[in-house]
């Protein structure tokens, strides 16, 4: 299954009754999106490829707007990230500190687009991919 796919599994029972709409070139039968989110273009960008500088950013955005679930080690994950050489000087960091997650496999997400609880979601999700890249 697409990665976006699986995110979009996790994220839709967090909605509840939002509109849906189709991602174009989705095959029928699979889930939609909230209206909320069509403008993703397919949902959240694919993580896996988020530069460190960028989830360093998102992460900092994140813990500035108290978007981030029981994780606790946000702290952790984002100073040794930006004591990564270039990371906290990157133009992917300063993005992700407005809140927008940079993908280079297609388009990205600005997390003020979001309701809340998808936020939250994407934050958490953010944090998780991040531990990856320590």
């Amino acid at each position: 299954m697409p990665r976006f796919l699986t995110i979009a599994v996790i994220i839709l029972p967090l909605l509840g009754g939002v509109a849906q709409a189709q991602i174009p070139g989705m095959p029928s039968g699979t889930p939609k999106l909230p209206g909320g989110l069509s403008s993703l273009g397919g949902g959240l960008p694919d993580l896996s490829s988020m530069s460190a500088g960028n989830a360093a950013g998102v992460l900092g955005y994140c813990m500035k707007n108290k978007l981030l679930g029981a994780g606790g080690d946000a702290s952790s994950v984002l100073s040794g990230l930006t004591r990564k050489p270039g990371v906290a000087t990157s133009p992917d960091f300063k993005l992700g500190q407005s809140g927008n997650i940079a993908s280079a496999t297609g388009p990205g997400l600005s997390l003020g687009s979001l309701q809340d609880k998808v936020k939250t979601k994407a934050c958490d999700l953010v944090l998780k991919n991040a531990r990856n890249l320590l």
